[in-house]
């Protein structure tokens, strides 16, 4: 079996897709509320961008 390797743009789009779901259905089954969504959001996205740096940092100093 051949290993491919890993398509981090495809990963990236499908971690924020199930992320966005997720908030989709916690919102619809009432288990959050928009003002939590409103804060989750940007705080999710700061430290994905964050990890982003820092394994774009890692790659380029190996």
């Amino acid at each position: 079996m051949n290993t491919h390797p890993v398509r981090w743009d495809a990963l990236v789009f499908g971690v924020l897709f199930a992320l966005v779901v997720a908030a989709w259905a916690a919102l619809f089954h009432g288990w959050v509320t928009v003002e939590n969504l409103v804060v989750a959001g940007p705080v999710a996205l700061i430290v994905a961008g964050i990890a982003g740096i820092a394994l774009t940092l890692r790659s380029s100093n190996s």
